[in-house]
């Protein structure tokens, strides 16, 4: 018996002794569907090993190097190229993976290497040109171009294209030699020790002519010196892993877009979808198909057991198919919702070379293959071959061409510059709704069309419905994206129309004759019930109501008296917003618009709140840093329920460490008490003439709470006739003409930082529909009533002229009010007022912007940062200073207090802080900052559900411990989303350092 109770419950995992490895080699899919269906991981005596294909089983190997180690007995990686930091844990892993990784930094990618490799592309593309259609894609463009520019990332000047071909090839066979073939490892062999003369070659050369390749920056290391044999095995590993990854993923991008015409027609019409084209295609045909872990020791996987020393073969290249996450997964699709693919891996050992393979492929290679190939398409008669299922890539694939249109590079330099001063479309495009799904839509389609003519209409004679109405009064750094906004209308000649409503599919029918394309993003705005007895008893309502009623909405009437006692049903951010807002102190509202009467009117009796939700803390969907918030207001004390917190060690699951805070937040004085119950499912709402008792069910029977109101924040739905169904065009398109975005689009999920994410694609679409539709002049002329963008800005003016002390506006109440101040040019803007949206003010005293970074990502966010703010000084007419340090560079005693100090923070493996911002940490536990304001950038995986962006938000919580205060909202980049972190960045620091500061970005 083993001491694992978990372990000797479970079953033994499924044998597998179907799967034949040649089958694996031609079609792996098919077993692949199998498997998953029957469990996902098995044992498959084929390959000696515990297949691994779930996707959920895949995630959790990844995140775990304690028990799923890469350091495996017998590993046929080290026999092939020796004993990597692939196959390393850390710490050894982590000091090699530091000393490889400066050549590899996205800055360094961006400023050295995307040149070599715009030379390379264009001198094998010339090539491939030269040999006229017909030729092999792989062997005569892909495979050379990749190993020429493999050659000038890692310095190795004394080998050729076909060296490294065919180094990468054999080593690479020998990699996945699972059927033992002996001749398979005598070409390894020879290859491995080929790879060893060539690095003592040009070990001496480096020495003497160093440069940014990876060899010369191992050279230049000041305080590691490599061991020679570790030198040669990761330098084996990068060529393994270097040519054959990027060269696999550019043959099947290709492929893919050639046999889909309509995404192809996608991408050309919208170039910034080359990017989603490479994540589509590495999630599509994995190249790195599968990798090996060990276990360490007795363990449960997917519900089977694993014994200790257990070999794994992990199957990216099934989990990135699996149906659980994906729907439609086999098939290649562009337009499908963003999902974090394993392509690249997951915690400590995620690809190193990523960068450098995305700026191969997605930034140079395709562009450049479409946009020189005319009529380029497949053969039918000699079909692309794909192989492999350790490595998956299309090993041959001849493709036909329009020889005559064919463009070389000296050609395609003198188009480049011909064509960019051709015109732009210039369509009328309507947008139906003004909040951020609204105005990121206009924002985006004013990229995509520069000359367009867009208009937005709101029914409200007020813009930015969510921002103004369903963003909790007192977090005005989220409110403020609508200063991004404001630019649309005041820089970038966006029209709005205001008071103006489109009602019935009617009017939506007359509009669309006007206008060549029309986008409807009117939202959801109803709120969802619990669906059980008693839900429509009075003293219950919708989280949305009270959120308008707290933001003055005049579509709302007075607001009620929830009593001393209060339920809460549901763990979301909603909740937690509506928590801090009725239970902290009135002197806590400074800063704010909170709509005091309403407030008061609520919340004024409330003595004692419970916050139900289904989950456990681990799976709850509240943001960890709000909860933290919450804990520390002085005016509330926290009870939990449900809650076994000493199950997860601190550091391991930032849901958990953030409720421990809140059940160390005990102050017998506070007026108001919150009780967290978790792991409750309603079962019915009681009560006589209105609701007097919630009643939930939970593993322990039924506990049922005495409230005088409930609340239900369990999401949103339509209300009254909606303009198109919710939810059935998830992407974007309802008919060539008509389109849905926001809410409307993908349902009532998603934050505002998804709209930016969502509009992009619209706009693409937009773009391919139109083509190349213009209108020379083009007028609108709005019904009487209306109100334009001037009439807003009076009405702004005229409710911050009325705000009283410690507040920033006092709404009005109602749409007469609004009109009424609207048509008053007493309420006109000055002139400097009415242009600060143009314009950043930066503190005088200086901007120090601190970097905690792992692979670069977050350095390089930071850099551009920089650029943009020093920017934005100079054009407001002042000389701020704007620094960037790595918080690896220098201890907390040297920070100037004076200045803001951003940071822009990455996070390591599963949950970490950055290695270079350890040491700063560590010693933060000693400092005094009393006095320094700090705002923080996370960068993160949300596929982490436990630790995204955990790493910032310890270095937040030991600076705030510290005594400096956090200002603002929490910025955040997820990796998976396909955002552009600095253009988050940027609004994050465009909201935070003023309010008119939104003109900065874009």
């Amino acid at each position: 018996m083993s001491d694992n109770s978990a372990f000797d419950a479970a079953p033994e995992a499924p044998t597998a002794d179907w799967v034949r490895i040649d089958e694996l080699m031609n079609d792996p899919f098919p077993s692949f569907e199998r498997l998953r269906a029957e469990g996902g991981v098995h044992w498959v005596p084929a390959i000696g090993r515990y297949l691994v294909t779930s996707y959920d089983a895949v995630h959790t190997t990844e995140l775990d190097q304690e028990i799923y180690s890469a350091n495996e007995q017998g590993s046929l990686m080290i026999r092939a190229m020796g004993h990597s930091m692939l196959r390393r844990d850390d710490p050894e892993h982590f000091v090699e993976r530091k000393a490889w990784e400066p050549a590899l930094r996205p800055g360094v990618v961006k400023r050295v290497w995307t040149e070599k490799f715009d030379r390379n592309a264009d001198l094998h593309l010339d090539a491939l040109i030269a040999k006229g259609p017909g030729a092999d894609f792989i062997t005569d463009f892909a495979a050379p171009y990749v190993a020429d520019s493999l050659r000038d990332v890692v310095g190795l000047y004394n080998c050729t294209a076909e060296d490294l071909i065919r180094w990468s090839q054999t080593m690479i066979d020998a990699t996945g030699n699972y059927a033992d073939d002996p001749e398979v490892w005598a070409a390894g062999e020879r290859s491995f020790n080929e790879v060893d003369d060539a690095l003592d070659e040009m070990l001496v050369w480096h020495q003497q002519h160093p440069d940014e390749s990876v060899i010369s920056q191992l050279l230049r290391i000041p305080d590691y010196e490599m061991p020679l044999e570790r030198i040669r095995a990761n330098l084996k590993m990068t060529i393994g892993g270097g040519l054959n990854e990027p060269r696999d993923a550019l043959g099947t991008a290709v492929m893919a877009l050639l046999q889909h015409p309509e995404q192809r027609d996608a991408v050309l019409a919208d170039p910034s979808l080359w990017q989603t084209v490479f994540d589509e295609t590495i999630r599509w045909v994995a190249p790195i198909g599968m990798y090996s872990r060990q276990v360490t020791r007795d363990t449960v996987l997917a519900g089977v057991r694993l014994p200790r020393g257990a070999k794994l073969g992990i199957s990216l290249l099934s989990a990135n198919r699996d149906t659980a996450v994906w729907e439609g997964a086999a098939e290649f699709d562009i337009h499908r919702e963003v999902q974090p693919h394993l392509a690249f891996g997951k915690g400590v050992h995620v690809c190193l070379g990523a960068w450098v393979a995305r700026a191969e492929v997605a930034n140079v290679a395709l562009p450049k293959v479409f946009a020189r190939l005319p009529e380029l398409s497949l053969i039918a008669e000699r079909p692309p071959v794909s192989q492999g299922w350790v490595f998956r890539g299309v090993a041959t694939m001849p493709l036909n061409w329009d020889a005559a249109g064919a463009v070389t590079a000296d050609a395609a330099a003198a188009l480049e510059a011909e064509t960019s001063e051709a015109p732009t479309p210039t369509p009328a495009i309507a947008i139906i709704g003004s909040g951020p799904a609204g105005c990121f839509s206009a924002q985006a389609l004013r990229r995509q069309f520069p000359g367009a003519h867009l208009h937005v209409f709101d029914r409200l004679p007020a813009p930015y419905g969510l921002v103004r109405s369903g963003v909790a009064a007192d977090h005005q750094g989220t409110k403020s994206v609508a200063r991004q906004f404001e630019r649309l209308f005041v820089r970038d000649g966006v029209h709005f129309h205001g008071g103006v409503e489109i009602a019935d599919r009617a009017e939506l029918a007359a509009l669309r004759e006007q206008f060549d394309a029309v986008v409807v993003a009117t939202g959801l705005s109803g709120d969802r019930t619990l669906g059980v007895a008693g839900a429509d008893l009075p003293g219950i309502y919708g989280a949305g109501r009270i959120t308008r009623l707290l933001n003055a909405h005049p579509d709302e009437a007075a607001a009620p008296q929830l009593g001393e006692r209060l339920v809460i049903v549901g763990h979301g951010n909603v909740a937690i917003d509506l928590v801090r807002l009725i239970g902290r102190a009135e002197c806590d509202f400074d800063g704010t618009d909170v709509h005091d009467e309403a407030r008061r009117q609520l919340a004024g009796q409330v003595r004692r709140i419970h916050i139900v939700g289904r989950s456990l803390p681990e799976a709850a969907k509240f943001d960890p840093v709000m909860i933290r918030e919450l804990a520390a207001l002085d005016g509330m004390s926290h009870v939990v329920h449900g809650a076994e917190l000493e199950a997860v060690a601190p550091g391991k699951d930032a849901r958990v460490d953030a409720v421990r805070d809140l059940a160390a937040a005990v102050r017998p004085d506070a007026s108001v008490v919150v009780e967290w119950w978790f792991g409750l499912t309603p079962a019915r709402l009681e009560g006589e003439e209105a609701v007097e008792r919630a009643v939930f069910t939970g593993p322990e029977g039924e506990i049922a709470l005495d409230t005088d109101s409930v609340i239900t924040a369990v999401g949103f739905c339509g209300e009254g006739e909606l303009l198109v169904e919710p939810g059935a065009h998830p992407d974007g398109r309802v008919e060539p003409g008509l389109y849905v975005a926001g809410w409307l689009r993908r349902g009532p999920r998603g934050t505002i930082p998804d709209q930016r994410s969502d509009a992009r694609g619209l706009a693409a679409l937009v773009a391919a529909d139109l083509g190349a539709s213009s209108r020379d002049s083009f007028t609108y002329a709005p019904p009487a009533g209306a109100t334009d963008f001037t009439g807003w800005q009076r009405i702004d003016r005229a409710e911050r002229l009325a705000a009283a002390a410690g507040r920033v506006r006092a709404k009005f109440t109602s749409v007469e009010a609004m009109l009424a101040a609207a048509n008053d040019p007493r309420f006109d803007p000055p002139v400097d007022e009415a242009s600060a949206a143009t314009m950043l003010r930066l503190p005088a005293e200086g901007v120090t912007i601190l970097v905690g970074s792992e692979s670069g990502n977050a350095e390089l966010t930071a850099d551009q940062l920089a650029s943009e703010l020093r920017g934005a000084s100079q054009g407001g007419g002042s000389d701020t200073p704007i620094t960037v340090r790595d918080l690896g560079s220098f201890t907390p005693t040297e920070l100037d207090r004076a200045q803001l100090h951003l940071i822009v923070c990455s996070t390591y493996g599963d949950g970490e802080l950055p290695t270079n911002a350890r040491e700063f940490t560590a010693a933060l536990a000693d400092a005094d900052l009393a006095g320094l304001r700090f705002a923080v950038f996370g960068m993160g995986d949300k596929s982490y559900t436990k630790t995204y962006s955990r790493g910032s938000e310890l270095l937040s919580e030991a600076l705030e411990r510290a005594g400096a205060e956090r200002l603002g909202e929490y910025g955040r980049h997820d990796a998976g989303s396909g955002d552009d972190p600095a253009e988050l960045a940027l609004d994050w620091a465009a909201a935070l350092l003023d309010d008119d500061a939104a003109a900065i970005v874009g």
